[in-house]
């Protein structure tokens, strides 16, 4: 006797929800999904040091563009400094630059983890040598997923 497979109700059948994101840019509390440059960046210094909540993907990947843009100006200025004190000088910026991106990038990986459902100690991996520079990568393209959801302030 061959028994055959029950089809799915739509009773029984579970329904694949979306992540609940923020409607307005100016709301903190939930990631914005399809966010712009502008918007990303603003959020990302709005949220300085909030190590709680999620961000996406979107918001992830223009705050790593803007970041690594402007750290590669000032090596660049660094390296083609042949002036001791304007080489000082990009020295003294690029570290200041390094202090001032440094608590949020961190409080936004920790959130993009948050978002992909991942506690945001995951982030600590990023000091391993080697593949550590690769972890960043990584964390970028993880999917937001709706359990991350409780990660959020409510």
């Amino acid at each position: 006797m061959t028994h055959a497979e029950p089809s799915p109700s739509k009773t029984n059948r579970q329904e694949v929800s979306k992540p609940l994101g923020a409607t307005d840019p100016c709301d903190l509390t939930l990631p914005l999904y399809g966010a712009t440059f502008g918007q990303a960046i603003t959020r990302f210094f709005r949220s300085y040091a909030r190590f709680s909540g999620r961000a996406s993907r979107s918001e992830y990947w223009w705050v790593l563009l803007a970041q690594t843009v402007a750290a590669s100006l000032l090596v660049c200025g660094v390296a083609l400094g042949t002036d001791s004190a304007l080489g000082r000088l990009y020295i003294a910026v690029l570290i200041g630059f390094v202090l001032v991106w440094a608590i949020p990038a961190w409080a936004l990986t920790v959130r993009r983890l948050h978002d992909a459902d991942f506690s945001g100690w995951i982030a600590l991996l990023a000091v391993l040598p080697y593949i550590g520079s690769l972890m960043p990568i990584i964390f970028g393209f993880l999917p937001s997923k709706p359990r991350g959801e409780c990660f959020d302030r409510r």
